[in-house]
């Protein structure tokens, strides 16, 4: 089942996620960039390139990836 509808970027480290389910999201990636697997989100030509396969969220040549419920996940660190 596919979970991820849409993904735009949005300025500095941020992104719009639509969800299958209708819900959507602006998640601020910027508290994940301290972990070493977030580093490279940093560059902006990097984190511009981002796309979805409906079950990920997914950078570059796909090595960075996320599921949806990393992303819900930040999303609600983000607002604490």
């Amino acid at each position: 089942m596919r979970y991820i509808k849409a993904v735009v970027p949005l300025t500095g480290t941020r992104l719009f996620v639509a969800l299958e389910s209708g819900s959507l999201l602006i998640v601020d990636l910027s508290v994940r960039l301290t972990f070493l697997r977030f580093q490279e989100l940093a560059d902006p030509k990097l984190f511009a390139s981002v796309r979805t396969d409906g079950d990920y969220v997914i950078w570059g040549k796909g090595k960075l990836r996320v599921t949806a419920r990393e992303l819900m996940e930040t999303a609600l660190i983000s607002e604490a």
